[in-house]
């Protein structure tokens, strides 16, 4: 005999299956940063865009980095030409189901032998190796924009999925 779902008072509440971004996420292009360092008369074994603060709350999403590449979307071809310099990943939380404040980041100073784990959204942090895009620039320009492109890969109801690339920082390292 089969059973009727809705009869089953333990059934859980569900917030649906995750979906696929709808293209909607907003791009970052930042200003123009001087890259002399990188000259081609220079001598970095590697270099590293380092972006500080992620945001990884919400969405599950791929972050494409260009270089020089302002008008990169998610349908731009991952080559050199084109400024693809590499990705990241961010596995998100899929948003909060508590009540407002539940998931706020509320981190005091801790003491140097304090060995609890940090808050689960405590903001990642990402590296990407940018070498062989990096040199590629060097040869031609003295600055460098950098555009992330986020590739939203899981979202739901509770994500905000225009705002889904946020961080606090982001710097390039060269290593001699």
């Amino acid at each position: 005999m089969a059973r009727n779902p809705q009869s089953n008072p333990r059934r859980r509440r569900s917030l649906g299956v995750p979906s696929r971004g709808s293209g909607k996420a907003r791009i970052f292009t930042s200003q123009p940063v001087a890259i002399e360092f990188a000259g081609p008369d220079h001598r970095f074994v590697r270099a590293d865009l380092e972006i500080d603060g992620v945001f990884h709350g919400e969405a599950t999403y791929e972050g494409r980095v260009f270089f020089n590449n302002p008008k990169a979307t998610a349908a731009t071809a991952k080559t050199i030409a084109n400024g693809y310099a590499g990705s990241f990943h961010i596995l998100g939380h899929g948003g909060c189901l508590g009540d407002p404040g539940h998931c706020d980041v509320k981190e005091t100073k801790r003491e140097a032998y304090d060995f609890r784990p940090p808050h689960p959204l405590t903001p990642a942090s990402k590296r990407v190796v940018v070498t062989a895009a990096l040199r590629e620039i060097a040869k031609t320009a003295r600055e460098v924009t950098v555009t992330i492109v986020p590739i939203v890969l899981a979202v739901n109801e509770l994500c905000d999925e225009e705002n889904v690339f946020r961080f606090e920082r982001m710097k390039i390292l060269t290593y001699d």
